[in-house]
């Protein structure tokens, strides 16, 4: 599980949950904890208006020994902490696909493989300033700059600015006609010219045109012109400070598409400025240039504004490239409109590596231990398939890298999926299930649920009846508080489906002394009870898959898909 928190959000729906033919015995009564019940699930189960296929001899088949010779593997000194970008990283991923070929479960990941190719980046600024004059001026305050959009130049000098508008060409609307920017610096402002009704100039409707949607075309054109920087105003810069905070942001790693670094050369360098650094650059002529705003919104014709002033910005950047792998087994729906729909059973199978060559992070708990589960998992749900009652809904169980270095494994899912989000009904996350911590000594038949009622009131429903009907596990929500310190929710790799609108559930055992130390080693792990939390995981897995109606968000306030 990440130390530290990554962003947040939360949802919930109502449910017609329906029993079997034949009723279990009611569970024994049983501890709660901090659990506040949302109705009577004995009740609830006389209202259950389908019949599905029975799991348990599937369930079975999550076996506390099958468990231990995974996890064993996972954390064995061979995988050396399993860091994402490292070598023991690249062959826990190999291990995993080598576990779902053995199972027969078909690749169906990215080029028909069980991969999906991770790519993280990250930029750092060793110098980033912005000097006009004698003044210098302060980077989140006075200005911003997109890390992914400017390549590392230490210096770039210029003594001559020029303010051209909008910084457009357009067949409609043209601010640079017959003007030489080259070896100059340009700035203009964001968006577009709009006249004194409302619209644009260039589209002649309340519509806007390319110019706005894309401020990179802007500085591709000055690029083109031979201008040395493009410089943008920003009127509304406090506000896109905040909103904008990620993709400003150089902290830590981010996912990346499948771009490089911006090279010296390949793209102009910019700035976004505030118009108090606007007015500092034109000095005596901003009252000028401001008045061939107005003449432009009046209709008439843009004359640029020329500028003497020195100006410095130092972009020196280190960009380093880390590349991981998300490990899919995808078991296909049997029905033919329900398959269309995906059941995600995530865990993250990296941890923190080595500390030297003598200290290896095992992560036996954080999180072979879920690893083990996921894989136990896929396997029970081909099983099923092999014997002709497979999952009618897709079942996907994914193992992320990237988790300790943000949740990055995930993130780079959902932001660059293989299956669409919007059919993506639920994500159960199974995070470190392979110890008793302090509160259950002596009691291992329990599990921390967190999440489960946040989007959706089927989704814990669900939980809490299939536990009654099969695990029998206490239910602890002490760690679903919203108010709670510890802000588990946040932690771990659901949290970025659930951004997504996405219900999500996490399984978790809490927290012993040797999390995130060298001394969570296999040897420690308590197998019977990760195979109960396990089981517990595929059968709320069946059901979601299997019923009737798609499991929704009815929380209200909850986010909904995007």
């Amino acid at each position: 599980m990440i130390r530290y928190k990554i962003t947040l959000i939360a949802l919930t729906a109502s449910l017609s949950l329906a029993a079997q033919t034949e009723q279990p015995a009611p569970a024994a009564p049983r501890d709660t904890v901090a659990s506040k019940a949302l109705g009577n699930y004995s009740e609830k189960r006389k209202f259950r208006d389908y019949k599905l296929p029975d799991a348990r001899p599937f369930a079975a088949t999550i076996k506390a020994d099958d468990l231990k010779e995974i996890l064993y593997v996972l954390a064995s000194d061979s995988l050396e902490g399993r860091e994402t970008g490292e070598k023991g990283q690249k062959k826990a991923a190999e291990f995993i696909a080598g576990q779902f070929k053995a199972a027969g479960i078909p690749p169906k990941a990215d080029r028909n493989s069980y991969f999906q190719k991770v790519k993280l980046r990250n930029d750092t600024w060793s110098d980033l300033a912005l000097k006009v004059g004698e003044t210098t001026f302060k980077s989140r305050a006075d200005y911003y700059v997109y890390p992914a959009a400017n390549a590392d130049v230490p210096l770039i000098t210029s003594k001559e600015i020029v303010f051209v508008g909008f910084g457009i060409e357009d067949p409609k609307y043209n601010d640079y006609e017959k003007l030489d920017v080259a070896g100059k610096a340009v700035i203009f402002y964001d968006g577009e010219p709009i006249d004194t009704s409302g619209k644009s100039r260039i589209t002649g409707t309340d519509f806007r045109s390319k110019w706005s949607l894309d401020w990179k075309k802007k500085v591709e054109l000055a690029k083109k012109k031979g201008a040395v920087l493009a410089l943008v105003i920003d009127p509304k810069i406090e506000e896109n400070l905040k909103k904008k905070r990620r993709d400003i942001s150089t902290y830590g790693w981010k996912p990346v598409g499948s771009e490089e670094p911006v090279k010296p050369g390949e793209m102009l360098n910019s700035m976004f400025v505030s118009p108090a650094v606007a007015r500092a650059i034109l000095g005596d002529k901003a009252a000028k240039a401001e008045q061939e705003l107005e003449d432009i919104r009046n209709g008439g014709k843009f004359n640029p504004v020329k500028v003497k002033s020195k100006i410095e910005a130092h972009f020196d950047k280190e960009s380093k490239i880390l590349e991981g792998s998300n490990v899919l087994a995808v078991i296909e729906g049997s029905d033919s409109l329900l398959s269309k729909e995906y059941v995600f059973i995530t865990a993250h199978y990296d941890h923190l590596g080595m500390a030297d060559s003598t200290v290896i992070y095992h992560g036996a708990d954080d999180n072979a231990s879920g690893s083990s589960a996921v894989i136990e998992i896929a396997k029970a749900f081909q099983e099923a398939k092999n014997k002709g009652v497979g999952p009618k809904r897709t079942v996907v169980c994914m193992l992320v890298s990237g988790e300790e270095k943000g949740l990055l494994g995930s993130l780079y899912y959902t932001e660059f999926p293989i299956f669409p989000l919007d059919r993506t009904v639920v994500d159960i996350n199974i995070d470190m299930v392979g110890r008793i911590d302090e509160k259950y000594a002596g009691n291992p038949d329990y599990v921390y649920v967190i999440g489960s009622d946040r989007m959706s009131t089927e989704l814990h429903d669900i939980s809490e009846m299939q536990n009654d009907e099969n695990t029998r596990l206490t239910l602890d929500y002490k760690y679903n508080a919203k108010d709670d310190p510890n802000r588990y929710y946040e932690r771990s790799d659901h949290y970025n489906f659930a951004e997504k609108g996405i219900p999500a559930i996490f399984y978790f055992n809490g927290v012993h002394p040797d999390y995130h130390r060298p001394s969570d080693t296999a040897d420690k792990i308590n197998f019977d009870a990760l195979a109960k939390r396990a089981q517990l995981a595929f059968h709320v897995a069946w059901e979601i898959a299997n019923r009737p109606a798609r499991l929704i968000a009815n929380v209200p306030g909850a986010k909904k898909k995007p």
